[in-house]
């Protein structure tokens, strides 16, 4: 794991033990974040400790057609610039730059939107990239980007991973956790 949050993260073992679903994994990831707000935002804490999630998630699963995504690195801040709404990049199975957003929320059931979560900067950033066109996904823990955003906005171009859809491969796999708690120094 690249992330940082292998390193910032408060206490793995807590965190991590006997933590087999998405849902439990917000719950704890949302306490450990209220702990310390002294040493890390917990917005930041919540979506650095997802982002770490999706990047073992991806890296796990290099030939899973609902993922789609190879070669993936999360967004370095320091060598590649401000955080400019991309949070990962990699490719897709044809080859093609595929480009991450990470969001983190609370609510499950939540829909997100253009302005308030930022996803224009995600698309704008990713076109601005690539004079080619690139894949975009959107891994969050809210329900969906809003039908109506994706579809009137970005022109159905921006592919979204809810919470269903990542609790459906992640819940229950025992081997995804296990790897997930090895890569974050849980023995």
């Amino acid at each position: 794991m690249k992330h940082r949050f292998k390193n910032t993260c408060y206490n793995a073992q807590e965190l991590l033990n006997d933590c087999m679903t998405l849902k439990k994994f917000m719950q704890r990831t949302i306490k450990q974040s209220e702990a310390h707000p002294e040493m890390w935002n917990p917005m930041t804490y919540r979506g650095d400790a997802f982002e770490a999630l999706v990047e073992v998630l991806i890296n796990c699963s290099p030939i899973d057609k609902r993922i789609n995504i190879v070669e993936y690195r999360p967004w370095d801040i320091k060598k590649d610039g401000d955080d400019m709404g991309v949070d990962g990049l990699g490719f897709s199975h044809d080859g093609r730059p595929h480009t991450v957003q990470v969001k983190f929320r609370g609510n499950v059931t939540e829909q997100l939107t253009a302005n308030k979560d930022y996803i224009s900067n995600f698309v704008s950033k990713s076109d601005s990239m690539y004079l080619t066109k690139q894949d975009m996904t959107i891994f969050t823990t809210a329900n969906n980007l809003l039908e109506s955003v994706n579809d009137g906005i970005y022109h159905g171009r921006v592919r979204t991973l809810g919470f269903k859809e990542i609790s459906k491969l992640i819940d229950k796999n025992n081997s995804f956790w296990a790897i997930f708690r090895k890569e974050m120094g849980v023995v």
